[in-house]
């Protein structure tokens, strides 16, 4: 038989087959589980315990087995323990390494657990001998023996399987500590937890005596980690036994780890307050550092390796705070796993040069960088430049020299630091100046008139901007590189249906040889022809202005592209939010740069379809109207189905086949897009799909442009109607005379019953929104309810402090109401409530506290009352609110809704969801701060289902004792602000009377 497990087996077995045997082949088959793949070892499991090992017969005993388990067919599995440890092979298509070899060594080693010590020899069965490898019928031991007690029968082959799986780890937790997985392995295996390592656990203060003590340990320990216990051991698994005993456990091991805690303690000093570190670059000759000092009284002091070690662990520590203006010295300079020094800077040092070319280009205070006295280290105004002092006589040599401003010479240079612009440091000052190796490290050089008066020198010298002399001038001539970008469209590979766009740039001029740019930069094309040297014009000499090139790879950046190096392009994935990524990206080119589209890509450049409005109604219900546009395009080649596609489009771009790229643009005049608005339309929404309008949205004098005039005399008529339509008398049971404005906005909420609406009554405060809303509540419960086949309780969510008002006003204006104010019941009261009242009022805090029950009620109008509490959309009180399940569904609030449009969108999110769209959408259409009709395209749309009054609008219907109609019986803080309302609607009617 070929080995597949070789795992160690005891090494002094004997011949005499005695206990220890046994233990060396139970110990052989764990080793065997700890070595075999852990696929199988979890089918095999599963193999076990679904009782699929149907046989198993003992070939030699203590050496040989074979078995039968079932899978999709029969498969015989040998098993053989050597002094090798145990092998073993199947059948099966893998032949090793499967779970049937798992199965059947699991069956081996229950087999052998159940015979007992005494019997290790015959173990696993007698040569020859066949047997069923399911669970002995009899009870083996105190645990199965409970469970069949507690079930009454005998064990399903499942149940047989989790028993054997306690019980090896009974038997695996007598010779070693257990772990953490295989805990876990004991865990309801539909359900998944995890597991990080192998640690081990500490399940019992003493080992147990017998498995159904041992499981007890390991469910409290499940518990524990709330992981629930299989069903069918929830029976026999009683705590008390063990309860007290793990209590006494779990204090002894919290007492020793206190203990341990405070031996490990230290005592220490007080720690006083985080000192200030304070830094600055000193320049001195041949290097600058840096100095410190904790305490502004201080002096400076040179910082050291130790103190500046001593001083990283303590800002480490939080034991010292940088102090603000220290900040960027620390941050740039500070290298914790630095071998060389962070504090100190030699010019000569390359690796030092670069963190003090950062300090010195940093926006720092003059008191961070001084000079070795301590004085600020000075910044120039005016550039070092470099001169050029043509020879006495022809053959000579010129000189180039660094001087300043004014020719002089500059002072000493300690450093030249490379960049933009380059940096040139002195003992008291830093200069900016020409290029770094403009001059090597020498300031003033001779150069031999024969080298620089040849196309090299005049091209250094251009580059250097030195001022030329004039015979020198005028022996130049400049000629522009040209840059050009080309942009094809390519499929990704050949027969692929995707595409890219390939960008490559190039350049060119006269007696230069083509450049492509590349990752690495401008790079010569190596398959070019050498280019055609440009002649000299007597005595000329060409230079290249490269200036185009200056703008790369700036210029390719907002497109985000990936080089591929063959064939040299630059790639963009096209998609369809590609052409709005290019077409900004065309307009912002330099007119420099020269670009070529191909034939497709070129259309993007093209005019968009001109197109004029017109607007079609259908009749969709009553008083609402499908709104269709009508596009009358100015390009007569284009199909009804491209025209459709445009619209859709919404301005964007669409791909028209080989026609490229167009988009639509509506020939709107400011008028005709004010005139849209007002009936709440913008042109970048229009699409082939109609939009349902309500009759009150179109009765707008704006819509006789798009719809003609005598369809917008029928919609204003059909608009007129409605108040008529749905204007219902006082129902008798409201004991109140309603003044003009409060009998409108009663029946402004009936209208909203009557087409199925929800609404917002946003009136300001003190005009009687809760009389209105009474009305209201009276005339559906009298009308709209009296069809309904049970009657059903109406829901009233407000702030605390006006509970009690919701009762007192019901009380006053509405007696046959029942009231009912909830003081705090469990969710579980609410369908008794609902039976015995006909309004519940509960506040915005016990909203979220009852959710999500209450969701679930049937409610039969549901009032939010200063519906700004659920202005923020994302708050819990905001989404309990929404969730409300309610045939009918009113917003009162009395604050301007217009401040914030979120808030709108909130509220409305309650009282009528579909009507502003989703929040993106809402913010996207409403919300542009550079959109000047935005504002009344939202008033259009929420028109029909908003009413809004002021005190001013509604001084008229106010009588001169208004403050006993107000106050209403509230006291404290709410009539605090109803008497500061009154006073303001009192001088507004007295402003009132005196213009009358």
């Amino acid at each position: 038989m070929r080995i597949t497990r070789a795992c160690r087996a005891n090494p002094s077995l004997s011949s005499s087959l005695d206990v220890k045997l046994q233990k060396a082949l139970l110990d052989g088959i764990q080793r065997f589980f700890n070595s075999a793949p852990a696929a199988a070892i979890k089918r095999g499991r599963a193999y076990h315990a679904g009782g699929n090992v149907t046989e198993l017969e003992c070939i030699e005993p203590n050496h040989l087995y074979s078995a039968v388990v079932q899978g999709g067919e029969d498969y015989e599995v040998g098993l053989e323990f050597t002094e090798s440890g145990w092998a073993g092979e199947c059948s099966c298509p893998l032949s090793f390494d499967c779970k049937h070899i798992v199965a059947a060594m699991l069956a081996l080693r229950d087999r052998a657990q159940s015979n007992g010590a005494s019997q290790s020899v015959k173990s696993p069965g007698q040569k020859g001998q066949k047997v069923k490898a399911t669970p002995d019928p009899r009870p083996s031991s105190p645990l199965e023996a409970k469970l069949v007690e507690h079930l009454g029968r005998k064990l399903l082959p499942n149940e047989a399987g989790y028993l054997h799986q306690v019980q090896a780890f009974y038997s695996n937790a007598k010779f070693r500590r257990v772990s953490e997985p295989e805990l876990l392995q004991l865990a309801d295996r539909s359900l998944s937890y995890g597991s990080y390592g192998w640690k081990e656990l500490e399940l019992w203060p003493d080992f147990p005596r017998d498995e159904f003590l041992c499981w007890l340990y390991v469910a409290w320990e499940l518990r524990r980690r709330n992981i629930p216990l299989l069903a069918f051991m929830e029976g026999i698994t009683d705590f008390s036994a063990i309860e007290k005993e793990m209590g006494d456990w779990a204090r002894r091991k919290e007492i020793a780890h206190w203990k341990d805690w405070f031996r490990d303690f230290d005592e220490k000093a007080p720690v006083s307050d985080p000192g200030l570190l304070e830094l600055r670059l000193v320049v001195a000759p041949g290097e600058a550092r840096l100095q410190w000092r904790t305490a502004p009284a201080a002096q400076f002091a040179e910082l050291k390796q130790t103190q500046a070690k001593k001083l990283a662990e303590q800002v480490d520590q939080g034991a010292l705070a940088i102090a603000p203006d220290s900040l960027p010295l620390w941050s740039a300079t500070y290298k914790p796993w630095h071998y060389e020094s962070w504090w100190s800077f030699k010019y000569s040092n390359a690796t030092a040069r670069p963190a003090l070319n950062r300090l010195l280009r940093m926006p720092l205070s003059p008191d961070r960088v001084v000079a070795a006295d301590g004085q600020p280290l000075a910044r120039a105004a005016e550039p070092l430049r470099l001169e050029l002092r043509p020879p006495n006589n022809g053959e000579g040599n010129y000189e180039l020299e660094l001087t300043g401003k004014d020719g002089s010479a500059p002072p000493p240079i300690f450093c030249i630091l490379s960049g933009r612009p380059t940096l040139y440091l002195t003992e008291r000052c830093l200069f900016h100046g020409p290029p770094a190796d403009a001059l090597d490290t020498a300031l003033r050089k001779a150069i031999p008139s024969a080298a620089l008066e040849t196309t090299d020198g005049l091209r250094f010298l251009h580059a250097t901007g030195v001022l030329l002399p004039e015979h020198l001038q005028q022996r130049i001539r400049t000629e522009p590189v040209n840059v050009t970008i080309k942009c094809q469209l390519k499929t990704t590979y050949p027969g692929s249906t995707s595409e890219e766009v390939a960008i490559s740039v190039t350049a060119k001029a006269p007696g230069m040889a083509k450049e492509k740019f590349t990752p690495q930069g401008w790079q010569d094309e190596s398959n070019f022809e050498s280019p055609k040297k440009v002649e000299p014009e007597n005595g000329g000499i060409v230079l290249h202005d490269r200036a185009a090139q200056r703008h790369f790879p700036r210029v390719l950046e907002p497109l985000g592209l990936k080089w591929e190096g063959y064939p040299g392009d630059w790639k963009l994935r096209l998609t369809k939010k590609t052409p709005e990524l290019l077409v900004p990206w065309l307009k912002s080119l330099p007119p420099e740069i020269e670009l070529l589209l191909d034939k497709e890509l070129a259309t993007l450049r093209d005019e968009p379809v001109s197109g004029s409005v017109s607007l079609d109604l259908a009749e969709a219900g009553i008083d609402w109207f499908d709104l269709k546009v009508v596009l009358n395009a100015g390009d007569t080649t284009l199909t009804p189905e491209e025209l459709k596609l445009l619209l859709n489009a919404r301005g964007g771009y669409v791909r028209l086949g080989k026609k490229g790229w167009r988009r639509l643009q509506f020939n709107l005049t400011p008028e005709e897009d004010e005139q849209l608005a007002r009936l709440g339309l913008n042109s970048a929404d229009f699409t082939a799909e109609p939009q349902r309008f309500h009759a009150l949205q179109l009765a707008d004098e704006a819509a006789k442009k798009f719809l003609g005039p005598d369809r917008v005399e029928k919609i204003q008529l059909r608009a007129s109607e409605l108040k008529t339509r749905v204007s219902p008398p006082l129902p008798l049971s409201i004991r109140a005379e309603m003044r003009p404005y409060q009998t409108e906005g009663f029946h402004f909420l009936a209208y909203l019953t009557s087409n199925h609406f929800g609404g917002v009554l946003a009136d300001d405060m003190g005009l009687g929104k809760t009389l209105q809303t009474l009305a209201w509540l009276a005339w559906i419960r009298e009308t709209v309810r009296a069809q309904a086949t049970a009657p059903r309780t109406s829901l009233v969510v407000c702030p605390k402090s006006v509970m009690d008002n919701w009762q007192t006003e019901a009380g006053r204006f509405y007696p046959d109401l029942r009231v009912r104010l909830w003081r705090g019941e469990p969710a579980g009261e609410l369908t008794h409530a609902c039976e015995a009242a006909d309004l519940i009022v509960i506040n915005y805090a016990q909203l979220r506290s009852l959710w999500p029950p209450i969701a679930s009620m049937p409610w039969f109008a549901t009032i939010l009352d200063e519906a700004q509490y659920i202005k923020n959309p994302d708050s819990q009180t905001s989404q309990a609110a929404r969730a409300l399940n309610a045939e009918h569904r009113l917003a009162l609030t009395g604050t301007p809704i217009e401040n914030r449009l979120l808030d709108l969108w909130s509220i409305f999110g309650f009282a009528m969801p579909e009507v502003l769209g989703n929040r993106a959408h809402f913010l996207r259409r409403f919300d542009a701060k550079d959109d000047p009709l935005a504002r009344r395209r939202l008033a259009a749309r929420v028109r029909p289902f908003l009413l809004r009054r002021t005190k001013g609008q509604v001084a008229k219907d106010l009588p001169d004792r208004i403050e006993e109609d107000l106050l209403c019986e509230m006291e404290g803080e709410q009539q605090t602000l109803y008497r500061a309302e009154l006073k303001r609607a009192r001088q507004m009617l007295l402003g009132l009377k005196s213009v009358q």
